[in-house]
């Protein structure tokens, strides 16, 4: 049987059926679906991985400050700017002797380095430290300084006068929070109660499922 051009054409310019479009509609739909959790959970893997980083930087920077100085400013991570003074913040110090290129700041949580008012953000405290030997709900003034490293609340961990230097991140979601405990801490952490032991502990979960992280840096 003869096909004659204009029959041909007709048909190589078919379009495709509702039925194939339902169906590609569908396939896209399931890649979607399966995909989508895979993506989101590798990106947030990789920003607690990048915030674990940033914080070993911050703990190597601190000790070389302290082999230089041989002490620490009082640095209590509040005030109005980012500069190095009584009240301003400890990294200010680091990136001010060369021991930090940049101010500490991490991809979890809400983290802002301009010249905006520091409390409520990360930021790094250098506190005297108290001897109580535990913390019963990480706070903006309770977590920055009193650190139960041992998990033994008979004992205190630090004794009076000894400065300590931690970091304060808020608004960090709690499944975020939980990675990185694992990774600083070693914990299988689940639920949105607070973690108050190790170097790494983090607030109860608001409404919105975050939280306040505290990190222990180092003390002397």
């Amino acid at each position: 049987m003869q096909i004659h051009p204009t029959e041909t054409a007709i048909g190589a310019s078919r379009g495709f059926t509702l039925i194939e479009i339902i169906g590609v509609v569908a396939v896209l739909a399931i890649l979607a679906a399966v995909l989508t959790p895979r993506v989101v959970n590798i990106i947030a893997r990789g920003k607690v991985n990048a915030t674990a980083q940033s914080l070993g930087s911050l703990k190597t920077a601190t000790s070389d400050y302290v082999a230089r100085n041989h002490s620490l400013p009082p640095r209590a991570g509040t005030g109005a700017t980012n500069a190095a003074v009584t009240t301003g913040r400890f990294d200010a110090d680091l990136v001010a002797g060369g021991f930090l290129e940049t101010l500490f700041a991490c991809p979890i949580g809400s983290s802002n380095c301009d010249e905006s008012a520091l409390s409520g953000r990360t930021h790094v405290r250098t506190l005297t430290a108290t001897s109580a030997g535990t913390v019963t709900a990480p706070t903006a003034t309770v977590g920055g300084d009193n650190f139960n490293l041992d998990r033994d609340t008979s004992t205190a961990d630090f004794r009076a006068g000894q400065m300590v230097v931690s970091t304060f991140v808020p608004g960090v979601a709690l499944t975020d929070a939980i990675a990185l405990n694992k990774i600083v801490d070693g914990d299988e952490n689940s639920g949105a109660s607070a973690d108050t032991t190790g170097r790494c502990m983090y607030s109860a979960a608001a409404r919105d499922n975050t939280v306040t992280v505290y990190v222990y840096i180092a003390h002397y």
